[in-house]
């Protein structure tokens, strides 16, 4: 195959992007801010891949394949609409392969097992925001993930509106103390919580600050207090929720599949989190193993690159031989 594949990953709070040539060398590499096309459309996002190539010195067009793995394009039409989108900016050259997906199938083809290539298992990222996709050959499950009105929590505005809710409550005697209540007044510069959350509700205070109490959450966890402790069991929950939906709709039990765990909150990896998702996802199915719940060991753009892969080797224009492994990939990232 003559030609550049190009693998992006685009998350809600960051941007990569990765090209390597058909021997699986990677020449190029960058990041930017994030591009979900819930927040910015098709053709913001496409700005956003464009500029991180840009700046990594790589082309930023007629790529001989390219793979997309996208934040909130969660249904085949948001698909076909960045499709055409990247088309008619000349992502891809004339005749070249383009595959669109949403970003946690990059998620799970980062951590597949190199006989697989990613065609089974489970996905579930808590991060920005929470989703899941389930895969089984050609079979797919996916969930609506637009946040409260889906029914979807635990994300890291989530979790800092919580953290906020509890320290009012705290101060107000409506709730007990909590760890919390130190760690909101840290984050806005406040002497109470009430404080930080009227900044908040008359503008005072960055949209979308709240986002960063998540981590204060989980340290709080970890180190015994009670209603963080409970913040992450509810998020633990939300999480093995996912991963059985997905199981059940796909036909299997839930132990028959790999469940992957990315997004910033589960990739940290904190000591009470990753208990408490062990625990919950042992809930819903007894007969999981450990071996069968992975994290993402190597960035998600590793996975949108093997897509690329993926997507030659589907067309025709490579052998299958000719994929690389997640670790020979993410070696060269680092």
């Amino acid at each position: 195959m003559e030609g550049l594949l190009l693998g992006v990953d685009v998350g809600g709070s960051k941007t990569a992007v990765a090209v390597a040539d058909a021997s699986g060398r990677v020449l190029w590499s960058g990041r930017g801010p994030g591009g979900s096309t819930d927040e910015h459309g098709e053709d913001g996002c496409l700005d956003v891949v464009r500029a991180a190539l840009a700046a990594s010195g790589a082309p930023t067009g007629r790529y001989a394949v390219a793979a997309l793995a996208v934040a909130g394009v969660d249904q085949p039409d948001e698909e076909a609409a960045l499709v055409a989108a990247a088309h008619a900016r000349g992502l891809v050259r004339s005749g070249g392969v383009l595959s669109v997906v949403n970003d946690l199938f990059a998620v799970l083809r980062s951590a597949a097992d190199d006989d697989a290539h990613g065609a089974r298992g489970i996905a579930v990222i808590a991060g920005t925001g929470t989703n899941a996709v389930g895969l089984d050959g050609e079979r797919t499950v996916r969930f609506l993930s637009l946040g409260p009105v889906s029914g979807d929590w635990g994300g890291g505005s989530d979790l800092g509106v919580a953290a906020l809710g509890a320290a009012c409550r705290e101060e107000d005697g409506r709730g007990p103390a909590t760890a919390l209540t130190a760690a909101v007044c840290a984050q806005y510069g406040t002497a109470t919580a009430h404080e930080a959350v009227l900044a908040l509700h008359r503008g005072r205070a960055p949209a979308g600050s709240e986002r960063h109490l998540a981590r204060a959450v989980l340290a709080a966890a970890d180190d015994g207090d009670a209603v963080a402790v409970g913040l992450v069991a509810r998020l633990a929950g939300e999480v093995a929720d996912f991963a059985a939906a997905s199981a059940a709709r796909l036909g299997h039990p839930l132990h028959e599949l790999p469940v992957v765990l990315g997004g910033g909150l589960l990739h940290a990896r904190t000591p009470r989190l990753t208990a408490e998702v062990r625990a919950a996802l042992l809930a819903r199915d007894p007969l999981v193993a450990d071996g069968s719940i992975r994290y993402t060991d190597v960035a998600p753009v590793v996975g949108s690159l093997l897509l690329a892969f993926d997507a030659a080797v589907a067309a025709g224009s490579l052998p299958a031989g000719a994929r690389p492994t997640p670790a020979a990939l993410a070696a060269q990232l680092q």
